[in-house]
């Protein structure tokens, strides 16, 4: 699943019913079991978490919730990010590295002896109990689950023909070991890296149907509808008036619409059944959240703070203030302050380190809108979009040289990256050319009309005319939503806007938009069948990390019908250049298909490639130990952090 990361990063909670507070018995961590000391941490402007509950869909699959949430409470079974290195970390992982046997059609999986925060072990059995929710939330034929935000088909990794489908079985054969079959032979590393990397083991105190019930075997069973008694909470809110869910998809229903009332995830005894390093003490919808140590945790280290704080902020200008004031353990200089670097490292005892992270930047594009959709579908104009786009530019302006051009799909960071094609180490195959941009819309029937209008002058799917579906007198005549938040942003949209319209007659109307609605926007499951007419191109203001799909293959970017293929491009090459990079049998195989899949997408243009740049340039208290490196999959390790004197 992949996951987005805001560029430049940058009480509480209801008492629930009397029967939800004896849910659970939990040994939990206070500020009495570590140092006293507390680290807080900066979150981007207007992007607080939003989701607790490990599965996710779509609109919820961001790095606030999953990488500086969630996971700090909630383990996957494997963990990725090492030293700062994009490998498999075997020691903070719940289970051993897995064996692949039979032609890579059988894995056997060992779970570490690790425990609950409520004593109980983690076993294969709470791992089956994932898989099962996840099978009934994909599953097509299923029943709908009841909240429109429910995981249901829409779960953020969605991919047809993917996991969990390709695993024909699944099954503990003793309490610490799981064995899967699946349907083919797959790449052992792509499976481990992109598939097992999603699979979370979930505690059985989770396994109940509503608030009140008791836990069960309720996974197991068949999925049927029954009808609701009349005393039923007032929060719940069933897939169809007078009915509720039973089997797995009851259970998924039923946790995501605990998950979905974030004002009670303090509270909720639910989610104070934790497997990581912090459980969750305070929580505010604005974002403020808080985390104890969770004194059962069996990785190491152990947390020596006490408390880890998350800080919410509307604007640049107000996280730049708490820096001033010291107030921030942990936070980012805004790029239009880089020039008070100096005064902060100097006055407030600040160190400085940019935070780049395994993933690339992009603009999506929607080839099914009605209006916008035609022209977008012609390879012509996206390579003309491109070549008017001046990353070098946009690096050296709006980023003061903290930033990278993007030629591709697969990362350029870390430098030398052994993954990245040759053809993507030489820099961009469109690279700014306004020369080349205006001759590709001249040769393809367009009366190119800079400063002014640009239309389509010769219609017609023949040599010379503009393509299908693109009548003649069509202007050419584009919108961009994109994240508010953030100056460099800002600044880069307006200069696109500028160079399209000057130099090539390209009108590009800007709109912006808290980023929570921006990606609800995008992410609203845009398809041919049911089109989405209000964008015709995005920017969310972050880059997309590959996380937890850690190996950099195209199967949720960009196959034909994956749920996080916003603008739904789909093209039958394409699709088949990603299914070698999932079934390569050797290395020299892996690296060959690896290759063939990036090149295409970086010719092909399924997007518009944009300037890498950091997470955030990170600024940090000198006495604070254990942040570098910085997580290379925008993962964070308060379990490290400590404050000297």
């Amino acid at each position: 699943m992949r996951h987005l990361r805001p560029i430049w990063l940058r009480v509480l909670a209801a008492a629930m019913v009397g029967a939800v507070l004896g849910l659970v018995s939990v040994s939990l961590g206070s500020a009495s079991a570590s140092t006293g000391k507390v680290v807080t941490w900066a979150e981007a402007p207007a992007t607080p978490p939003t989701y607790i509950f490990p599965l996710l869909n779509t609109s919820y699959s961001s790095t606030e919730n999953l990488a500086d949430f969630y996971t700090l409470m909630y383990l996957p079974l494997y963990w990725f990010g090492d030293n700062g290195e994009p490998v498999l970390n075997e020691s903070l992982s719940v289970a051993r590295k897995p064996v692949f046997s039979n032609n890579n059609t059988e894995i056997t999986i060992a779970i570490k002896h690790w425990r609950w925060s409520n004593g109980t072990p983690v076993t294969a059995q709470d791992v089956v109990f994932w898989m099962n929710l996840l099978s009934a939330v994909t599953d097509p034929n299923a029943p709908a689950v009841g909240s429109s935000s429910a995981p249901g088909a829409s779960w953020g990794s969605s991919v047809p023909g993917a996991f969990p489908e390709n695993v024909v079985s699944y099954a503990a054969t003793g309490t610490y070991t799981l064995v899967m079959h699946l349907n083919a032979s797959y790449n052992p590393t792509w499976f481990l890296y992109n598939e097992l990397s999603q699979v979370y083991p979930l505690p059985t105190a989770w396994d109940r149907l509503s608030s009140g019930g008791a836990t069960g075997d309720y996974d197991a069973e068949a999925q049927t509808r029954t009808t609701l008694p009349q005393t039923s909470p007032a929060w719940y809110v069933p897939a169809s008036p007078g009915t509720a869910t039973s089997g797995a998809l009851g259970v998924a229903e039923f946790l995501n619409l605990q998950a979905e009332h974030t004002s009670d995830y303090a509270s909720n005894p639910l989610w104070q059944v934790v497997d990581g390093p912090f459980h969750l003490t305070q929580f505010t919808t604005s974002g403020f959240v808080k985390m104890v140590p969770n004194r059962q945790y069996s990785g190491e280290p152990k947390p020596s703070i006490s408390a880890f704080e998350e800080l919410p902020f509307t604007t640049d200008e107000a996280e730049y203030d708490a820096l001033l004031d010291g107030s921030l353990t942990i936070g980012y200089l805004p790029v239009q302050d880089l020039p008070q670097r100096s005064r902060l490292e100097k006055d407030e005892n600040y160190k400085f380190n940019p935070w780049f992270a395994f993933g690339f930047n992009y603009a999506p594009l929607n080839f099914t809108n009605p209006t916008a959709g035609p022209v977008l579908k012609q390879l012509y104009f996206r390579q003309a979009l491109q070549s008017l786009v001046d990353q070098p530019e946009y690096v050296k302006r709006f980023a003061d040289g903290y930033a990278y051009v993007t030629s591709g799909p697969v990362p350029a960071y870390p430098a030398r990256n052994p993954d990245e094609s040759s053809l993507e180490a030489k820099g961009p195959v469109y690279p700014y050319d306004v020369q080349r941009a205006v001759s590709l819309l001249k040769s393809h029937g367009w009366k190119v009309e800079p400063g002014g209008a640009s239309y389509c002058a010769s219609p017609g799917t023949g040599a010379g005319e503009c393509g299908a579906g693109i009548a003649e007198g069509t202007k050419a005549d584009l919108s961009m939503l994109y994240a508010s938040g953030s100056t460099e942003l800002t600044n880069e949209m307006e200069a696109l806007q500028s160079t399209l319209r000057s130099k090539a007659g390209i009108a590009l109307s800007l709109a912006s938009q808290p980023f929570a609605q921006v990606i609800a926007t995008s992410f609203a499951g845009c398809t041919f069948s049911t089109p989405c007419d209000n964008w015709d191109m995005v920017d969310w203001g972050q880059a997309w990390a590959y996380a937890p799909d850690y190996f950099p293959t195209g199967e949720e970017l960009f196959q034909t019908g994956a749920s996080s293929n916003v603008g739904d491009y789909s093209n039958a090459t394409g699709d088949s250049y990603i299914r070698e990079t999932t079934t390569a049998a050797t290395t020299s195989a892996e690296k060959t298909a690896l290759d063939n899949y990036q090149n295409f997408m970086a010719k092909e243009l399924p997007v518009l490639w944009m300037p890498g740049v950091p997470n955030q340039l990170t600024v940090y208290k000198a006495n604070l130990h254990g942040l570098l490196p910085q997580g290379i999959f925008d993962e964070i390790y308060p379990q490290d952090y400590s404050l000297g004197g």
